[in-house]
């Protein structure tokens, strides 16, 4: 079984990098990073058990990703992504996305990232950590102060895409 792991340190506090995870995933999956066939308008997760995880585009397609497998607010979810290695959905597949969110401190917290089973997703895996690395590091940077800026923000917008 091969995957994808990271762990990363967000200066906020548990609950904050819980919730901007998953109820405000918009605000920090760039928008160079979809499935549809017009330019994505909205990223979302439903922030509960069985919820959906999906796209919204400027033609009005949504686009499934998977769904929430687990949820226990604050500490972890586990999402399921059914993106093939075509990056077209399909219920037959099931990776799992796995954070746990741990307090290190007031104000900080690890973030553990396992993308499991990806070996199913034949070639395309071989981006897809650094795709990861890029979407977890605006992923930190929105938890910690609310917002993107500059360079990372052109990222988000899709003006520039760092690959």
């Amino acid at each position: 079984m091969i995957s994808i792991a990271k762990e990363l340190t967000v200066e906020a506090p548990q609950d904050v990098t819980f919730r901007v995870f998953t109820e405000e995933m918009d605000s920090w999956w760039p928008r160079s990073h979809h499935v549809g066939r017009t330019p994505m308008v909205k990223m979302v997760l439903e922030p509960k058990r069985d919820g959906r995880w999906y796209s919204t585009h400027e033609d009005g397609e949504v686009c499934d990703v998977g769904y929430v497998q687990e949820y226990a607010p604050s500490s972890r979810v586990v999402l399921v992504w059914q993106l093939n290695g075509d990056f077209k959905y399909d219920t037959g597949l099931h990776t799992e996305v796995e954070l746990n969110f741990i307090a290190t401190g007031t104000n900080t917290t690890r973030v553990t990232f396992e993308h499991r089973n990806v070996e199913s997703l034949g070639k395309s895996i071989e981006g897809m950590d650094q795709g990861w690395g890029m979407i977890l590091d605006l992923y930190a940077k929105v938890a910690k102060s609310g917002k993107l800026e500059g360079s990372d923000l052109a990222i988000y917008r899709r003006l520039t895409v760092a690959e």
